[in-house]
């Protein structure tokens, strides 16, 4: 027996449940009963490290949800709000959800039962199917949360975003300074706020530009190494002009682009590529080739994500604050001979 269980067994959330073990008296007395009546039917006893948390430690704790931690960028947010986090004492609950709804559910849920100061919370896809109940809780618990890099469709909490639409505008303005017969564009899955905006930024620019669909293709990855490689396999198998003109929606789907290009870059005479965000292992592998990208505030965004909790945890009594949402934007870097 555990919390979740006990949970469905009276038909309300985990957090109902929780706020039921720690005594809270916001609970209706009709609640609270058939909570404690299950509880006493299963002998079920609360996990110590909840209980613990609940008690004071989690005054001193916030969680955080990433989707892949194998991503370099969402690795450098993690270590930058870890260090963020050292100096002012306050401890992290790590989790990584592999973009998984399910996953997301789970943890946001635990940071509820164990009480945790806030959230800095990185969301995967955006499923339309799911209800999000357990942002629901988070918004009933009037506990801080703080979007970052993406969101969350129909909730309006904090956020510290990428300016993605206008920064993927530009990059697009800049390529079509080129001229050229087909561009094509790599993007992220349409279910991640960012991968929607730079998609839409892309799209706004074509058509700003009056470029007609026979000149460009759109094909859909999910911001992972693979994606860029199959994409990008099937993009070079079957483009016949000696001239490629391409752009990647994020460095991770640029370095699984780049991987297959060395097996058909001999076919081009002409190679322009725009990858939305630059690494330093990005950098050095389009050394030899034309490309467009941007330096991503990354660091900068995650240290702000992280002030901008503590700021709501430390004024989140206070009436009339207003939620507010943050963009970054940031400078197109061109280089190669072509521009």
């Amino acid at each position: 027996m555990n919390i979740k269980k006990i949970a469905e067994l009276a038909n309300v959330s985990v957090a109902t449940v929780s706020r039921v073990i720690n005594n809270d008296s916001k609970v209706k007395k009709s609640t609270k009963e058939k909570i404690e009546n299950i509880i006493s039917q299963f002998n079920y006893t609360p996990n110590c490290h909840a209980t613990r948390l609940s008690k004071g430690v989690a005054d001193k704790t916030i969680g955080l949800i990433i989707p892949d931690v194998s991503n370099i960028l969402f690795s450098e947010m993690v270590e930058v709000i870890s260090n963020c986090a050292e100096k002012e004492n306050i401890t992290i609950l790590l989790c990584n959800t592999n973009g998984e709804y399910q996953k997301e559910k789970k943890f946001i849920e635990l940071f509820i039962d164990y009480r945790v100061k806030g959230i800095v919370y990185i969301p995967g896809k955006f499923e339309t199917n799911k209800e999000y109940d357990f942002l629901k809780e988070v918004e009933l618990q009037n506990m801080p949360l703080v979007f970052l890099d993406r969101e969350v469709d129909g909730f309006n909490f904090d956020g510290v975003f990428l300016d993605n639409f206008n920064i993927s505008y530009n990059i697009t303005k800049e390529i079509l300074k080129n001229n050229y017969n087909k561009l094509y564009f790599i993007s992220g899955s349409l279910d991640i706020s960012s991968g929607k905006n730079r998609y839409l930024g892309f799209k706004s620019a074509m058509e700003k530009h009056k470029r007609n669909l026979d000149t460009y293709e759109i094909k859909y990855g999910d911001f992972k190494f693979e994606s860029g490689y199959q994409l990008g396999k099937e993009i070079l198998k079957n483009h016949t002009s000696d001239e490629l003109v391409i752009y990647v929606a994020n460095n991770t789907m640029a370095l699984g682009f780049l991987k297959i290009l060395k097996k058909y870059k001999s076919k081009f005479k002409k190679i322009i590529i725009a990858v939305f965000g630059i690494s330093e292992v990005l950098d050095m592998l389009l050394d030899d080739e034309n490309y467009i990208t941007c330096k991503v505030p990354n660091k900068e965004i995650a240290e702000k994500s992280f002030h901008t909790l503590i700021d709501k945890i430390k004024n989140q009594n206070k009436k009339n604050i207003r939620n507010k949402k943050i963009f970054y934007s940031t400078t197109i870097i061109k280089k190669g001979d072509e521009f």
